[in-house]
């Protein structure tokens, strides 16, 4: 569980981070569309985990994302110098899988509003139950 201080730690450098990406359009096309969803630092404050959301659910995409934010992670740690702690941490991005299966529960429950009989049973969401 997050001590308070990290909670707070998390809130400032997830405000901080979601300003400066995207960032300008145009530096990195990559970046574009994306946003920052929830940070998580360790308990010794050494690194943070950011998490993000993009259009695509391509892995390849992803990755391409992934590469541009670790090439970028030097001109967003000098940006977060003004967070106030004594040493920045280290970030690590990651993409938020939360939103993809958020996505899949809500066309379950659209097939499942189409189709009361359905029981999600197969491949077929439209598949009606035996």
């Amino acid at each position: 569980m997050a001590t308070l201080r990290q909670r707070r730690i998390n809130e400032r450098l997830f405000e901080e981070l979601s300003l400066l990406i995207p960032g300008p359009a145009d530096e990195d096309d990559a970046l574009a569309d994306v946003v920052v969803t929830r940070v998580e630092t360790t308990q010794d404050l050494a690194t943070a985990k950011v998490y993000f959301r993009a259009p695509t659910e391509d892995e390849a995409e992803i990755q391409a994302i992934i590469v541009a934010l670790k090439a970028a992670e030097f001109g967003l740690r000098a940006e977060l110098a003004d967070v106030g702690l004594r040493r920045l941490p280290h970030l690590v991005f990651a993409f938020d899988r939360a939103f993809i299966a958020g996505k899949r529960v809500l066309d379950l429950l659209d097939h499942l509003s189409e189709d009361p009989e359905w029981t999600g049973e197969g491949d077929d969401p439209g598949a009606k139950a035996p």
